[in-house]
């Protein structure tokens, strides 16, 4: 059996890392679906589709998590939700449970017939990427939060720095 997760992982946190390691607890295998994989350096989200990639690759490996149980998927956001679960299907290699805590997301895969889980996440207060973005753009312990194999990709990439300067720009890239 395979579970889905699915998260914009901007960035990759100690609370994915659990949540992936309980689906496999449960599951074969978990597909990490990567959304808004068209979408970076916008304060939303900063990094790339291959940064985050990277850093969700080097953090299960070094967990020491079986990495041919996982698939990692970058998906474009659809904006046609009522197809979108279709689209999952299509695009995704196929999961039979999907592991969500958003109320949107489960309504819609709950009512295209997948079994949709609640899963128990590990502080939900403290392992949140707009509070770890926040973290970083006021210089606090973000470090903390995140496994170490993505720490030292955010700052192979000089992510602190990209991080700080969206935030002081009235560029708006996603709007042109």
């Amino acid at each position: 059996m395979r579970g889905l997760m699915m998260g914009r992982f901007q960035p990759f946190h100690l609370g994915h890392l659990e949540l992936t390691k309980q689906i496999l607890s449960e599951c074969d295998e978990v597909v990490i679906a990567l959304t808004g994989s068209q979408f970076n350096y916008i304060e939303k989200d900063p990094f790339t589709a291959g940064e985050r990639i990277e850093m969700i690759h080097e953090s299960l490996k070094e967990d020491g998590v079986d990495l041919s149980k996982c698939f990692i998927v970058p998906i474009e956001n659809q904006f046609n939700i009522a197809t979108w679960a279709s689209y999952l299907k299509s695009i995704l290699p196929q999961f039979e449970k999907v592991y969500s805590g958003n109320d949107y997301v489960t309504m819609l895969l709950a009512n295209s017939g997948y079994d949709v889980i609640q899963p128990k996440f590990l502080d939900r207060e403290k392992y949140n990427g707009t509070q770890i973005r926040k973290m970083i753009l006021n210089d606090q312990d973000w470090e903390k939060c995140i496994p170490s194999a993505a720490s030292k990709i955010i700052k192979k990439i000089n992510g602190v720095n990209r991080i700080k300067t969206i935030s002081k720009t009235d560029t708006k890239p996603q709007e042109f």
